[in-house]
């Protein structure tokens, strides 16, 4: 199913391409943001025409059948999934989310408007979406409400046992803006998640928090067994680590020969922790 091949991709390419999404906004995508949209149907009161209501109603309660199982012709360039499968930037990736599921334009759609049916649905998305993909663009663009009172809806997700949908709820906490309520939730995570992606994803979220302890679990990840995982802990060292790095990465870039990807990380995160060395 290719459903499923959508789903490993996003996931397994974390370690490299979305490794900079915690350092990022969300990418805004046709059809709406995480945030609310100038002009939108809402009126002053929140109140929105009953026709988009219905709708939106009848696309949530459908939603598997618009998710499509794309066969190999589908996939041809030329055809409309086939020109969307070859975008390759995080933007293309983006994209690719965006018109392959569709509970992620539905779930901008809930964060574009102040109707509180909307929110309602916007929340429910993040419990309860069955797909992995809407599920996590729900939490993240949940974050950017900054609200509190959504913290157990992030324990859910943490807690959930598809990695994908824990990957969102780690990097819906970085956008939170809830600092002393995701700390701990993150270096629990850093700590005892199953999956090592997911560990050093959580704490660089630490890190570009501006908590110390993600920045020693970090250094402790460039030993791990996988090169992936050494790669963004790496990568997150060079966008938040400092001076005592540098010679630390430096010196790595003679023992990573052999292995392209480590080597281009050791070079890049140096560059950027070099003014550091020498201010």
């Amino acid at each position: 199913m290719f459903r499923g091949k959508i789903r490993f991709c996003v996931f397994a390419s974390a370690g490299l391409l979305l490794a900079a999404c915690v350092n990022a906004p969300i990418t805004q995508t046709p059809g709406g943001s995480g945030t609310p949209a100038q002009g939108s149907a809402a009126s002053g009161s929140g109140q929105v025409d009953p026709q988009i209501l219905t709708a939106m109603q009848n696309l949530i309660d459908n939603d598997d059948n618009y998710t499509p199982t794309v066969t190999p012709q589908d996939s041809v360039p030329g055809t409309p999934i086939g020109d969307l499968l070859n975008l390759g930037s995080p933007a293309g990736y983006s994209l690719r989310n965006h018109y392959l599921n569709i509970g992620v334009p539905l779930a901008q759609a809930f964060a574009a408007n102040p109707d509180p049916d909307f929110a309602k649905q916007l929340t429910t998305q993040a419990r309860w979406a069955g797909n992995t993909e809407t599920r996590s663009a729900a939490l993240m663009i949940l974050a950017q409400r900054h609200n509190p009172a959504d913290l157990p809806v992030f324990k859910e997700a943490l807690n959930f046992i598809d990695p994908g949908v824990r990957f969102g709820a780690i990097e819906a906490l970085a956008l939170w803006q809830n600092p002393d309520l995701a700390t701990p939730l993150l270096a629990s995570e850093a700590d005892n998640d199953p999956e090592a992606v997911l560990r050093v994803t959580a704490a660089g979220v630490l890190a570009r928090l501006g908590d110390p302890t993600g920045l020693n679990r970090l250094r402790a990840f460039l030993n791990d067994g996988s090169w992936v995982v050494r790669a963004m802990a790496t990568r997150y060292l060079g966008d938040y680590g400092t001076a005592q790095d540098y010679d630390t990465i430096v010196n790595r870039i003679s023992q990573d020969q052999g292995n392209d990807f480590l080597v281009a990380e050791d070079c890049v995160a140096a560059l950027k922790l070099f003014p550091q060395k020498n201010p």
